[in-house]
């Protein structure tokens, strides 16, 4: 078959096909300076790849979980084993290499104060671009940053930023207080 069919049929752009049988990767023959794609390797070739092609695991801080900062991106079913078995998870994209557990530890106030675990943090749906996947997003656990340094710094950073704003806010109710103090005791 011809680069445009077997680009059709693999999902993927012509150049890639070309790409790949310039590589090997499928068998195929050139003909008067056209490629002839082997239908046969083509087929396993999209079989190998949808095999290996999950959606990559990426960070995100928009989180719907009240006290949580942090969550990764990715395969719903992947995410659900790692937080499941406890298994650490190495992320691609910008923070590539870094390594991060999920599961995001909160108080709980049912019968007194515990703490419970949190993971699925939500469920984003079927990926465009991978698809058969289904993306989750999952919480990372905070506590658990020694194989992610740069997250952990970053973290770390998040942390000081938000207890500086919150000193603030605390001094400027405490300014505000004293002035409703002072203007009730003048008024009385």
């Amino acid at each position: 078959m011809n680069t445009a069919a077997a680009a059709a049929q693999a999902n993927v752009t012509v150049a890639t096909i070309r790409a790949w049988c310039r590589r090997g990767v499928v068998a195929a023959v050139k003909l008067a300076g056209r490629w002839i794609v082997e239908a046969r390797s083509l087929a396993h070739r999209i079989t190998l790849g949808k095999a290996t092609m999950n959606p990559p695991l990426t960070l995100t801080a928009k989180v719907s979980t009240p006290g949580a900062s942090i969550a990764v991106l990715g395969d719903a079913d992947q995410l659900k084993a790692a937080y499941e078995t406890g298994t650490p998870l190495t992320l691609d994209g910008k923070h590539a290499g870094e390594v991060v557990y999920l599961g995001h530890v909160r108080p709980a106030y049912d019968d007194g104060i515990g703490r419970e675990r949190v993971g699925l943090d939500r469920t984003l749906g079927e990926s465009p671009k991978f698809p058969g996947h289904t993306i989750a997003a999952y919480l990372v656990d905070v506590t658990r940053l020694d194989g992610a340094p740069r997250l952990a710094e970053l973290h770390h950073k998040a942390q000081a930023a938000a207890s500086t704003r919150a000193a603030r806010i605390s001094e400027r109710v405490e300014r505000e207080d004293d002035r409703l103090e002072n203007l009730a005791e003048d008024g009385a």
